[in-house]
């Protein structure tokens, strides 16, 4: 469990902070774009060939070069979020900051192409206030677009944050801003092979505070080496897009796009050059995007329900346990993403936590889990997966991840319906008409017509209660049955509305054949003295008394008469 220490803010119910956004497509951007001098028609088809759905924040444009790449973008089949310089957290402090935000509104708003506005990256605490002013006032003038802002990551120091811990800086920038998007970045692949050990741990605190403020959680993953971060190899780029979409992830974003000049002189490349054209990693960011944007739709309309961690469980995280309707390898490295769609459905996310090699597991499914379909990373469309013995095989790319849409089954025990009539014909599928209260039977399966179970014991029995028969109503039982042995006599047991419990003093033995065909046998209660002028209120059928273990029956039906 994460604990935070934060303010008493904390206690509130969830809530929604602003107007619901829904993108039409999931979200696929980047930071550092493409600068000025490179805003052409190549430049925004490159980007759009990248299976990116906007263009990503970049600074240095005026208002004429925004609207010439929204021109751009729309005819790439993309989206922009634009920077403003005329949009800064100082704004605020001039008496017509409002009346600013409404040209910026005019200028770009009504354009096809806009995504949002870009506020702010990395806001210290001393700046929710009117961060969260300027948001507010740009969605109300456009609440089609979003007003962006992105948080830093757990490592931030104190002084960054503003805040004395990492979970008190979330949730009172979610209270104070009230952002429709919770952003934020995290580089976790270090230069000496090693991985940042709150990785997982920031994901999660993400992850529950998006949920109870009804926003949608984004993260920023690595795509170039810089300061103490290595170049991504393609098994680690597909392990920081998956674990963000298994956490609940509804954007993501890279770091960096562009490469410039000075950067390359370094061995410092994005996803591509300072000329735009493709780096080493455009083609395998390229296919992680379409796989991204494939299973989108699906993820766009779950609700992460939980995330768990099979192998050395990391910081924050939770291990998988025994309840769970996915059960994987407790030694293998995975992580496990579970989600609900609006009907309640149930889908999984399972993911390799190995970066380098591939991994073969075997799920098991919990029994009320009938069947299984994958969202293909293809198509986006559902196909089936072999269930055998509620088993499934995997195979998980190095940092790959697979989605799946569980179909699950199970009928809840509820009372039985009172019926005033004896007439049980188990002639609909399924459906063993309240009887049950078992004793040496196995299951009781209704199918064909007609009820069957198998002996397991000494004294088998089923029953059947909240009977209502008025007194005298049948003068006798008739059953049809077969059972394959046991011995030769069976017996009905009954209670009455005076006599509420199966005694010795209320049952009648009758004679059978029990050598497996069918048979109708009449049973004359209405000659016994605890049946005459009695409601009665259960019935108990023994097919056979003795030893009968083993021994198949089958009940067509049991009437009065």
């Amino acid at each position: 469990m994460i604990v935070h220490v934060v303010s008493i803010l904390v206690l509130t119910a969830a809530i929604a902070y602003a107007e619901p956004w829904q993108p039409e497509r999931f979200p696929i951007g980047y930071w550092h774009g493409p600068p000025a001098e490179a805003n052409s028609p190549k430049t925004w088809q490159t980007v759009a060939d990248c299976n990116f759905t906007f263009a990503g924040p970049r600074g240095g444009y005026s208002v004429e070069e925004n609207l010439r790449m929204l021109d751009l973008c729309e005819q790439a089949g993309i989206e922009a979020m634009v920077v403003d310089g005329r949009i800064d957290w100082t704004m605020t402090a001039a008496d017509d900051w409002r009346e600013t935000i409404g040209e910026i509104v005019a200028d770009y708003g009504e354009h096809p192409a806009l995504f949002g506005y870009y506020i702010r990256d990395e806001p210290n605490h001393r700046l929710f206030e009117p961060l969260g002013q300027i948001r507010d006032e740009l969605e109300r003038r456009d609440p089609e677009h979003l007003a962006y802002i992105n948080l830093f990551p757990t490592y931030a120091s104190v002084a960054q944050l503003g805040t004395p811990t990492y979970g008190d800086h979330v949730e009172r920038y979610m209270q104070m801003v009230r952002p429709r998007v919770l952003s934020y970045d995290h580089y976790a692949l270090r230069r000496d092979g090693s991985l940042r050990p709150d990785y997982y741990e920031n994901l999660q605190i993400i992850r529950e505070a998006a949920l109870r403020h009804g926003a949608q959680p984004w993260q920023i993953v690595l795509s170039m080496a810089h300061l103490a971060y290595r170049d991504p190899t393609e098994g680690e780029m597909r392990w920081q897009v998956y674990t963000s979409l298994a956490a609940g992830m509804k954007g993501i974003m890279y770091f960096t796009y562009w490469t410039e000049p000075t950067w390359q002189e370094s061995g410092q490349v994005a996803i591509v050059g300072p000329d735009g054209s493709p780096a080493r990693l455009y083609p395998i960011i390229r296919s992680l995007n379409a796989e991204v944007l494939a299973l989108g739709d699906t993820l766009l309309g779950l609700t992460s329900t939980g995330v768990f961690f099979t192998g050395e469980v990391p910081a924050g995280g939770t291990r998988l346990g025994t309840d769970c309707m996915v059960q994987l390898p407790d030694d293998a490295p995975l992580m496990l993403g579970l989600f609900e769609d609006a009907e309640g459905t149930p889908h999984a996310m399972v993911v390799n936590r190995n970066m380098a090699e591939p991994v073969a597991v075997t799920a098991r499914l919990l029994p009320h889990v009938v069947a299984v379909q994958e969202v293909s990373r293809e198509t986006g469309e559902l196909e089936p997966l072999a269930l055998e013995e509620h088993e499934m095989a995997l195979s998980l790319r190095p940092g790959g991840g697979r989605l799946l849409r569980l179909e699950t089954r199970f009928d809840y025990p509820r009372p039985p319906e009172p019926v005033e009539r004896i007439d049980f014909q188990f002639d609909r599928e399924g459906d063993a008409e309240d009887w049950g209260a078992t004793h040496s039977l196995g299951p009781l399966a209704v199918q064909d017509g007609t009820l069957s179970t198998t002996v397991t014991g000494r004294d088998p029995h089923m029953a059947r209660t909240f009977l209502r028969v008025p007194p005298d109503t049948y003068s006798a039982l008739r059953v049809r049955m077969r059972i394959t042995g046991g011995a030769a006599t069976a017996q009905v047991f009954w209670t009455t509305a005076e006599e509420p419990s199966f005694r010795d003093d209320k049952y009648l033995n009758f004679a059978i054949e029990p050598d497996g065909q069918w048979h109708e046998y009449t049973v004359p209660v209405g000659e016994h003295e605890k049946w005459r002028g009695q409601q009665i209120t259960a019935l108990r059928l023994d097919p056979t008394v003795g030893e009968a273990e083993g021994q198949e029956l089958e009940i067509d039906w049991i009437v009065g008469e």
